[in-house]
């Protein structure tokens, strides 16, 4: 959804005397932060909460770019492709968060979700999981702290890339 969208959905809710909207659902990663731009800044000034899906890049952000295809849900899934993850810095951005989760001796999965944490606009991630070890990892994210240079390191390489999810 664009941010002019919300804003119109907003006030039409306001001007019929219906009940405003509380959360956003939008498409938010490391790997995707076209909502920067205008979504996650109109959110905060109207109190909205912040729900991203795809918070893992579609499992993009689980695993070293080389090994993405490797998987059978790399090998067989559509839409993966079909959003600019590796476009825009992407494959570099996957390869600090590899690295950095290394560092700090944990999973790709749970730095990003970490990241995600980080955000201040951000309220919590809509996280699919596969089995209990995936979701207890995801809750394990809560508790990895990152300083502002590790935030600045996974999020310098980040260029513009085309809007994607808003079918």
């Amino acid at each position: 959804m664009w941010a002019t969208q919300l804003a119109d959905a907003i006030h039409t809710s306001a001007h019929l005397g219906l009940e405003r909207f509380i959360s956003m659902q939008n498409h938010y990663n490391l790997v995707y932060r076209e909502e920067e731009r205008e979504m996650l800044p109109y959110c905060e000034r109207q109190g909205v909460g912040v729900i991203p899906w795809s918070p893992l890049a579609r499992g993009y952000l689980t695993r070293p770019d080389e090994d993405v295809e490797a998987t059978e849900r790399g090998a067989t899934e559509e839409h993966l492709y079909a959003h600019p993850y590796r476009e825009g810095g992407g494959i570099e951005i996957n390869r600090r968060v590899e690295e950095l989760a290394d560092d700090k001796g944990v999973t790709m999965a749970q730095l990003a979700l970490a990241w995600l944490l980080h955000q201040e606009a951000v309220d919590a991630p809509i996280v699919g999981t596969t089995s209990v070890e995936h979701l207890e990892q995801a809750v394990e994210a809560l508790e990895i702290s990152l300083s502002s240079s590790d935030l600045d390191y996974l999020e310098e390489p980040y260029e513009p890339v085309r809007v994607s999810g808003h079918d």
